[in-house]
């Protein structure tokens, strides 16, 4: 390495490869790799010479039992709203305009996403953020907030054993990108050759890895949130606020520094190759960083809510950490994969031994006596004839061997069957039709049993969204200054319609608001206990046969509408002949009509 780099290497290098060590030291770093491989099927190692023969099923039980806990944790939709206690606050134009921002950033797509992270890998990390470029409902380019799940091992923390992100020193994200991207949002007095590639400092450069590692860190200073982005030998931006009054943050910074400016020791150099705003030490530089950092002058370890600071200020980090199980002393959480690992060898080895067994045994082993077959190739084909030259009538006989053990097989169903009474994942959870009869209540019921390990599992979503709402509160504050969007609202005549209104985040920046969460409660329906419920209904005569059509489940009748269509003709026509049969009785005075009713 050359002699400059030694000595450029950026303070935020060093915090990137701390964190890589405690994900290292942790096993981290080795096993999320290996926990996705087994999700995904790839579960057995490269085959020797010794194994070369050995067959290779996957009866993956990982990919069945983590897709059955993420469907049911994902099954009970949670609502993020907003409600104020200060009168005169209109919450609902801003649950409105939430909701729509909530649909543009695809939420619910991101919430899909993360927990897929958290069952294969343990956590799973949102990431907030302003994009410029982002066109809005009216179609112009207006800016917007976006997300986008940050994988664990592209994520640090300053202290990892602390489990609330809002009170970590710092948080660091390593993301690659190409030089060209990183030359487009650098700051102008940023040098482009000091944008080295890692694989370039020994003068070759790999083609295949073509990627810069871009680190963004956030940090507070007076509680107030900034951003740095850099790489191993160069930063790319300096210290930013988040806040878009980038004036009251500037001032905050230019008051911190010249306050702490005559605490700087005598005689000790600041790093040159940071650049200070506007005319202030960055609160990276050794000297200040120690400063901004002293609990005389910045709380930087207490986190401070948006909702006890009036003031429009970017007091959150926008990042939001969840895990699917807790790990002990770690923000990194414990992953579904992570228990069934073991199983699920087991299950595969007893069925590649079974598999073996049946693979050696097919082809059958003969004994012959020395010049019994003459050259005769056995072939094992049906109908061939052999003929024994030993003239002793024992020169050719097979070898008897041993039946197919059915032990492994039998042994790996029941693994499959505990495994899945341990982690809950059993056939009721997982919907798949029960041996005995039952009705649509009964299996609803159960369903409701079987979702009580769930429940822990989504309070944790919960505990999250709750989160989310907090740190999209802050975006609506200091973004949305005026935007118009589309919204339903009831008219005088009880009847709802779409109308365009505007939202002004200066009508919220006095209002204290408290983030609700709000899960839809109750049993989990399937397609089973629906038919159920509807069969006997119609059995009772709850119920019309028209009803019982209508009210099938989606996707279980091709041909829903050409019956509807033919139960109403054949209706229409039924009552257009009683209309000719009252008529024709009332001319002929035959019979009084109202005995006809």
């Amino acid at each position: 390495m050359a002699k400059w780099q030694e000595n450029n290497v950026t303070s935020l290098w060093k915090m990137y490869e701390e964190g890589i060590s405690y994900q290292v030291k942790t096993g981290l770093r080795q096993n999320i790799p290996k926990y996705v491989d087994f999700y995904e099927g790839r579960q057995w190692p490269e085959p020797t010479e010794a194994t070369k023969n050995l067959p290779r099923p996957v009866i993956n039980i990982i990919k069945m039992i983590c897709r059955s806990k993420k469907s049911s944790i994902l099954s009970t939709p949670v609502r993020i709203s907003y409600k104020s206690y200060s009168n005169g606050t209109d919450t609902d134009k801003l649950n409105s305009f939430a909701q729509s921002m909530l649909k543009e950033l695809d939420q619910d797509g991101q919430d899909r996403l993360a927990i897929d992270d958290g069952i294969k890998k343990g956590s799973y990390f949102y990431h907030y953020y302003w994009d410029k470029s982002a066109i809005s409902q009216t179609g112009h380019m207006e800016g917007g907030v976006r997300c986008e799940i940050i994988d664990p091992l592209n994520i640090f923390f300053s202290n990892p054993a602390e489990l609330d992100e809002q009170k970590q020193k710092w948080i660091l994200i390593s993301t690659p990108m190409d030089k060209e991207e990183i030359c487009a949002i650098c700051d102008k007095d940023i040098n482009p050759q000091l944008l080295v590639l890692e694989d370039e400092e020994e003068g070759e450069k790999n083609e295949s890895a073509d990627k810069i590692t871009v680190l963004t860190r956030y940090f507070r200073i007076n509680g107030e949130v900034y951003c740095e982005r850099g790489t191993k030998y160069s930063y790319i931006n300096k210290p930013f606020p988040l806040c878009p009054d980038k004036s009251f943050a500037i001032d905050l910074l230019n008051t911190t520094a010249s306050a702490k400016s005559k605490e700087q020791p005598q005689g000790r150099e600041v790093n040159s190759e940071r650049a200070n705003v506007k005319g202030s030490k960055t609160p990276d530089d050794a000297s200040v960083e120690e400063s901004l950092y002293n609990q005389d002058a910045v709380s930087t370890d207490t986190f401070i809510s948006p909702f006890d600071k009036i003031k429009a200020t970017c007091a959150l980090y926008p990042i939001v950490c969840g895990y699917y199980e807790r790990r002990e002393g770690s923000i990194y959480g414990i992953s579904e994969v992570e228990g069934l690992i073991p199983n699920q060898k087991a299950i595969n080895f007893n069925i590649a031994m079974s598999l073996l067994n049946a693979q050696q045994c097919a082809w059958g082993k003969y004994v012959a006596l020395p010049n019994a077959l003459k050259g005769q190739v056995i072939s094992n084909s049906p109908g061939q004839v052999l003929v024994d030259y030993s003239g002793t009538g024992q020169g050719i006989k097979r070898m008897e061997e041993a039946a197919i053990s059915g032990i492994p097989v039998e042994m790996s169903e029941k693994i499959t069957e505990l495994t899945r009474l341990c982690t809950g994942a059993n056939e009721i959870l997982s919907g798949e039709a029960l041996k005995t009869n039952m009705s649509g209540v009964a299996i609803a019921q159960l369903q409701a049993q079987a979702e009580v390990p769930i429940e822990e599992l989504r309070a944790e979503l919960i505990r999250v969204k709750r989160k989310q709402g907090m740190v999209l509160a802050q975006f609506l504050r200091l973004y949305y200054f005026d935007r118009a969007f589309i919204r339903r609202k009831r008219d005088n005549g009880g009847n709802e319609r779409d109308v365009c209104d505007r939202f002004t985040s200066d009508e919220y920046k006095y209002s204290v608001l408290d983030v609700i969460v709000e899960p839809t409660r109750g049993t989990r329906a399937t397609i089973t206990s629906d038919i159920n419920l509807l069969d006997t209904c119609l059995k009772n005569g709850n119920i019309s046969l028209e009803t019982y059509i209508k009210s099938y489940p989606e996707g279980v009748i091709t041909n829903k509408e050409t019956i509807l269509k033919q139960i109403q003709e054949e209706k229409s026509s039924e009552i257009e002949e009683l209309r000719k049969e009252i008529k024709r009785r009332e001319n002929s005075k035959t019979v009084d009509p109202v005995s006809i009713v």
